[in-house]
Formats: C-alpha cells, sequence, structure tokens
C-alpha cells in the first residue's frame, strides 16, 4: 500500500529560496488499484513520481511503500518495490538488445543468474517480446521501445509499477494497445499501476482519477464521478473526456442519456437506447 501524511516537497532555487511542488498532501492507493494520475503542468505529479520512487523525499510528512517509509536509507528497498517506465523509453534503456536490457534491473539487484533469466523469459512473453528478444535496440520501433521499458520493469517484480506520461509519444492505435497490455498485466500479476497522463479520455480507462492541482490531490474518485465535476475541472484548467462533455450538453438540453458516459461507445450506445420520445421538440429539429 501506498500512503502519503501531511507531505510537502519544495525545490530550493539558485539564490534558496523555497518552489513548493507538494503541499500537505494525503494520499491512499491500495496494493492492485489502477490509478490514473492527472494535473496540468506544475501541478505536483512528476514530484509525486520521484517521490514515490525514491529520488526525491518528503520536506515534511511521511510517506510509505507497504509501511517502509520513504527516505534515503531506504531507497533500494522502495525501489524493488516501486518501479517507473518513463515517458521517452531512450531515457530509461541502457543496453544495446532487447533480453540484455529487461535484465538489467534483475542483475543490479544481485540476483541468481537462473532467476534472472526466468524473469526475463516470463517479461518478455508477458508483453509479446520473445520474438525480438536478441534484436538491437536502435531497431525497434516506439511503441516495442515503450514495451521493452515496461518489461525491464515488470522483470523487478515490482508491487507497484508507474507509468509516467508512457502514450505520449505514440501513435493512437499503440497508445490504446499499450493501455490494454498494462490491465492485463495488473490482472494478471496484482501489482498496483499509477499512471501519469495529460489525456482525459485515458485517465476514464482507470479504475480510480486522482486530480492534482498546486501540489494537492483536490479531486480522487471513479471516472465518472470526476468526470462529472465539469466545471470544477475547467477552473484548474483542465477538461473532460469529450464524449463525457458531450453528454453533459445533450443533458443539460433535456435529453435523458442514461448511464456513465465516459468513451465514444458509451455514448454511441447511450443515444442507440433513446426512442423518439425522448428527444425534446427542440433537440430534435423540424
Amino acid at each position: 500500500m501506498i500512503e502519503l501524511d501531511g507531505v510537502s516537497f519544495a525545490y530550493r532555487t539558485g539564490e534558496g529560496d523555497a518552489v513548493p511542488a507538494l503541499r500537505d498532501l494525503d494520499l491512499s492507493i491500495e496494493s492492485g488499484e489502477r490509478v490514473a494520475i492527472i494535473g496540468h503542468n506544475g501541478s505536483g505529479k512528476s514530484t509525486l513520481v520521484k517521490l514515490l520512487t525514491a529520488i526525491q523525499y518528503p520536506t515534511e510528512g511521511e510517506a510509505r511503500i507497504d509501511g517502509v517509509p520513504v527516505r534515503e536509507e531506504n531507497q533500494w528497498t522502495i525501489r524493488e518495490k516501486v518501479a517507473v517506465v518513463f515517458q521517452d523509453p531512450d531515457d530509461q534503456i541502457v543496453m544495446t538488445r532487447v533480453a540484455d536490457d529487461v535484465a538489467f534491473g534483475p542483475e543490479n539487484l544481485g540476483l541468481p543468474r537462473d532467476e534472472i533469466a526466468e524473469r526475463v523469459a516470463l517479461a518478455l512473453e508477458a508483453l509479446g517480446l520473445e520474438s525480438i528478444s536478441e534484436t538491437p535496440i536502435e531497431d525497434l520501433s516506439p511503441g516495442q521501445k515503450q514495451r521493452v521499458a515496461i518489461a525491464g520493469a515488470l522483470a523487478m517484480r515490482p508491487r507497484f509499477l508507474i507509468l509516467d506520461e508512457p502514450t505520449s509519444l505514440l501513435p493512437a492505435p499503440l497508445a490504446t494497445r499499450l493501455i490494454q497490455t498494462v490491465k492485463d498485466l495488473n490482472r494478471r500479476e496484482g501489482m498496483g499501476v499509477l499512471h501519469v497522463t495529460h489525456s482525459m479520455p485515458e485517465a476514464a480507462l482507470f479504475d480510480r482519477v486522482i486530480v492534482m492541482d498546486e501540489g494537492r490531490a483536490v479531486m480522487t474518485g471513479t471516472p465518472a464521478g470526476v468526470f462529472r465535476r465539469v466545471d470544477e475541472l475547467r477552473d484548474i484548467g483542465l477538461d473532460v473526456p469529450l464524449a463525457a462533455s458531450l453528454a453533459q450538453r445533450l443533458r443539460s438540453r433535456g435529453i435523458p442519456l442514461k448511464g456513465d458516459i465516459l468513451t465514444d461507445a458509451d455514448l454511441r450506445e447511450a443515444l442507440s437506447a433513446l426512442a423518439p420520445g425522448d428527444y425534446p421538440a427542440e433537440a430534435s429539429g423540424p
């Protein structure tokens, strides 16, 4: 379980001034949860990722991963429990061949060679990379590189997998496939997933959404519950999935759409369920 109790963090400028990035943050994330974290630039998302991976440490309050405080003396224990995949896979791929890169993390843990081989094989299989295990990294597509980065994280057998804007460099079909792959891993491996994103449609696919603003978690709940708060989200510079926005407009005109509408498929289904008499006269046209 991830627990943050009154966590604050401030960066120091060259002049020694403190610039707050996290402010009195209280948060808990259960093992096995799939959580999307959204917020505009500067909201504290990236700092939170650094803190949860023991790159930064709280200025005030306490953060714990499965009861272990996030402190410098515990950094390696924390990093065994939490793995992160960054926006650009080239920032974390360090070896020249697929299988070697996936093995890099377990090797640094000092594991026996047979256990490393087993972890690598299972991670490659989980991400569908067995056929390119000997392929040079330079020959891979962006989507394949991102899958290699996730395989490397998976080989660490983490309790939590953090994905920091992992789809921003990918075309839509590859982004959708990547999210589904991670969802399958969550179900199969039981690891918690934290997905940091600017994409509201992506966030709508997760079990819970946490909205950050000015270093605080200002909203948390199901995607349906969060994205109903359209005006509050827009006040802090965020939008909602287009399907949710259109559904809100239609409902405001008296069209009785049923159910939670977050995706295009949800909207199509709700519209197809309407009867001719459900349309108000002014909405149905001449």
